[in-house]
Parts: C-alpha cells; sequence; structure tokens
C-alpha cells in the first residue's frame, strides 16, 4: 500500500531538512559566520526591533575638586526596525510516484531526495541573491535587507536616516577604477592600497575580519601580491572556503557577490534572525492532498531577516574591474 503521510513526514523531518538548514547556513560565507559566531537567533513579533546606540554619552569630561558634574539624562539608544522577508519552496510527490514505489522506500526516499535537492537549490539561489541585494520588495513583497541597503552610506536603513546619524553610515568608495590601475603599485588605486585604506576607514572598537569579493577580484588579488606569500584561515578553509589573508580578516570570493564590490564585513555585527517553525521548516500539518489533485505536497519555510548593528564597522569598494 502506499506510504502515509506520517512515513513521509518523519523522513522528510528527521533526514532531509536538517541537511537543507545545515547546507543554506553555512554555504554563503557572510551566513556561515553569523551562524558560526552564534548570531542566528529566533525573532517574535509582527517586525524586528531592536535599539542600536547612535548618540554620544554626554554625562562625561574633565574636572576640578567641587565642580558640579553634568548628570542630565540622555538616552543614546535609537529603535532599529525591519520587516520580515518569507522565502517558501515547494515540494511535491504524485500519487502516481507513490504507488508505483509501493514498498520500496529505498525508492520512495531517492524521489524525496531529488525534490528536496532541488528545493535547496532554488532557496540558495533566491536567498543568498537577496543577501547582496538592497531590500527592493519583490510583486510588493519584502525581500531581505541584504549587503546593498545595510552597508551604504545614504537614505535610511532600519528606519534610520544616515543623514541623521553618521555612525549609521557605512564607508563606502564607488569611485571607478580600471584593471590597469588595480595593477599599478605607483597609484593610490593599487587594489592592495585601496584594501588598506577601506579596512583601516572601517576600524574603530573592532576591525572588519572578513573580506567578500568576487572570484575575479579575488584571483587579481592573488595575482598582485604573489602567491607564495599568501596564507589561508584553515578553520575557513576547512568549512570549505577558499580564502587568503589580508592584514587580520580572511578574504573570500561568493558567487552571489556583485560585479566589482568587495565588501569589508565585521561578522560579529550582524545577525539572522527567524521566526520559530520558519527556519527551514515545513508546516505543522506536513504533507497533505489538495483535493482536486492526485498529489502530496508541502513546502520548506523561511521567515527572518539579517540585520546590522553599526554599519561605521563595515566598508565596500563597489566599482571595481572585474575584467
Amino acid at each position: 500500500m502506499p506510504f502515509d503521510d506520517t512515513f513521509l513526514n518523519t523522513v522528510s523531518r528527521g533526514r532531509f531538512l536538517r541537511v537543507v538548514k545545515n547546507n543554506l547556513y553555512n554555504s554563503s560565507p557572510l551566513w556561515h559566520k553569523v551562524f558560526e559566531g552564534g548570531n542566528a537567533q529566533e525573532a517574535a513579533g509582527t517586525q524586528l526591533e531592536w535599539g542600536v546606540v547612535l548618540v554620544k554619552h554626554g554625562s562625561v569630561g574633565v574636572f576640578d575638586p567641587y565642580d558640579t558634574f553634568a548628570i542630565q539624562p540622555i538616552n543614546p539608544v535609537r529603535k532599529a526596525i525591519l520587516q520580515p522577508a518569507r522565502y517558501y519552496a515547494g515540494l511535491s510527490i504524485s500519487g502516481s510516484e507513490e504507488r508505483r514505489n509501493t514498498g520500496s522506500e529505498e525508492k520512495l526516499l531517492d524521489a524525496l531526495k531529488l525534490q528536496f535537492d532541488n528545493a535547496m537549490s532554488t532557496l540558495k539561489e533566491l536567498l543568498y541573491t537577496a543577501t547582496y541585494g538592497d531590500g527592493t520588495p519583490v510583486n510588493g513583497k519584502q525581500t531581505l535587507q541584504g549587503l546593498r541597503a545595510a552597508v551604504n552610506n545614504t537614505g535610511t536603513y532600519a528606519n534610520i536616516s544616515r543623514a541623521d546619524y553618521p555612525n549609521w553610515q557605512a564607508n563606502v568608495d564607488s569611485t571607478a577604477y580600471s584593471t590597469a590601475n588595480l595593477k599599478d603599485p605607483t597609484l593610490s588605486s593599487y587594489l592592495p592600497s585601496l584594501m588598506r585604506t577601506m579596512f583601516t576607514a572601517a576600524t574603530h572598537d573592532h576591525a572588519p575580519s572578513l573580506l567578500i569579493g568576487t572570484k575575479k577580484i579575488y584571483n587579481l588579488y592573488q595575482d598582485i601580491v604573489g602567491v607564495q606569500n599568501l596564507r589561508v584561515d584553515q578553520k575557513t578553509a576547512e568549512a570549505g572556503f577558499a580564502n587568503v589573508q589580508f592584514q587580520t580578516a580572511t578574504f573570500v570570493f561568493d558567487d552571489f557577490c556583485p560585479a566589482g564590490y568587495l565588501y569589508f564585513l565585521a561578522p560579529e555585527d550582524w545577525g539572522i534572525f527567524t521566526y520559530p517553525g520558519a527556519n527551514f521548516d515545513m508546516p505543522p500539518e506536513g504533507w497533505q492532498r489538495p483535493p482536486t489533485q492526485d498529489v502530496k505536497t508541502t513546502q520548506i519555510l523561511w521567515e527572518g531577516q539579517i540585520r546590522l548593528d553599526s554599519p561605521w564597522h563595515q566598508a565596500v569598494l563597489t566599482n571595481l574591474a572585474n575584467t
């Protein structure tokens, strides 16, 4: 007889969803660093709200004996607000497939694996592309507030105007740099010099520890500085990311990084927030048979948002030659 929904739900949750979650949290350099650092947390409420310190403390200074201290109250915290994004991948298995595999768990598991692998690939493309996006809604639906939205120095991010708070501005260089200039050590546009400038511009309470660029920029850097002088972050390499060291930071490439971009990030300032039951989970009811189809369907759901607490510790070059 065909497999019942209990079997489908058990193997889907106990076997395949764990693989999906592990893969998607560990196949992106930024997501991996945030997840590894313990900054993937559950969210609550209709929107993501958190406090950020953007105003300098006023009751400080030097004093002489018998001076009167400033004791005026000050609230340095401003409320940041982001709306959650929601992504899904649908799964289905036809009644015909199920009947043909009656009595053979192995064949049904193979069919399910194909469904989950395809869903995982689709979700990866959607989420990782959006990770570098500017949060523009798709058909009126909220997307991730990605790096283009967060690592910026103009406009509004998380409901806070950057014009009002300089500490809410990232360090951005949008100058166009040609390949010839990036390779010329006599120019200020020499790639290692640009990288040093952006690295130090973003270094305040702490320094960026993760650089993410395209393959071409990553390879250009290696060609310039010489392979024999490069070091690698062994832990990052073991996680599956090719990397080289720059200063105290790890430099990796990401296929989803936009052409011409090179990011300087402090992963400890980032968080990934998800809602319970929608962290690469199936709906509570699991697999179901619609009344008008000979098929069983379910979805993989993800609802949450990426957030950045301190844009001033991040930097980006946006217009490097990508040839």
